[in-house]
């Protein structure tokens, strides 16, 4: 479609077009490159419901680079075009989580978003969960040996305590590791067979697996 159907759709209320029209504004493709104006034709398809619209405005919403910063709509409309696996929605939205922009922060929502958007082949995203994964294990190591070994204890995002010396050895070197299965959060090891395996116990003192707030105080 050349530039001037595009803009005489978008002006007759086209919402795909007036998305692409905001995308050309971006770029500065066949027409200057203005966040501004690339966000007032984002926010006419927003306005009906486009859904790739709505993330592109979310996206200028978070940055506040079209002049205007609003984080309260910026991750509404990111979380919609997320909860429909849009792959540029979840990785603006996994940095926001990173790094607390307008939201609380929180590194293993982060890192699960980044992990989407890498599988689903966003460029660099790939590199960004590695990066957040590496934080949230270094935390969790230092997390584990500061507790005391009496329970396993697991909340809905990862594992917060070890039972026993060696199942504390076995997360340390990742051999068990925390996964959400369709059943919940779980423990991921080996039957004595070596194949994969969810474990209902502690493999080695026998300590059933607790799970918790994560937010529960030692």
């Amino acid at each position: 479609m050349d530039s001037d159907n595009l803009i005489t759709m978008a002006q007759n209320g086209d919402a795909e077009s007036q998305y692409k029209l905001g995308l050309n504004y971006i770029y500065g493709t066949d027409v200057p490159k203005d966040l501004k104006t690339a966000a007032e034709w984002f926010s006419k398809s927003a306005d009906q419901g486009y859904l790739p619209a709505r993330r592109e405005l979310g996206i200028l919403l978070a940055s506040g680079e079209a002049g205007e910063q609003d984080f309260d709509r910026a991750i509404q409309y990111l979380s919609e075009a997320a909860d429909q696996l849009d792959p540029s929605a979840l990785y603006h939205l996994g940095i926001m989580y990173e790094h607390g922009i307008g939201i609380q922060k929180d590194l293993q929502k982060a890192v699960r978003m980044l992990a989407y958007a890498a599988e689903m082949g966003y460029p660099g995203a790939d590199t960004d969960a590695e990066r957040v994964d590496k934080i949230l294990y270094e935390e969790r190591k230092a997390k584990l040996r500061a507790r005391p070994l009496l329970n396993l204890q697991i909340s809905d995002v990862d594992v917060e305590a070890a039972c026993c010396k060696q199942m504390l050895d076995k997360l340390l070197d990742e051999e068990i590791v925390f996964i959400d299965s369709y059943k919940g959060p779980a423990l991921l090891g080996e039957d004595k067979d070596g194949m994969d395996a969810v474990l209902e116990c502690c493999p080695f003192c026998g300590k059933p697996i607790e799970i918790i707030p994560r937010d529960t105080k030692f």
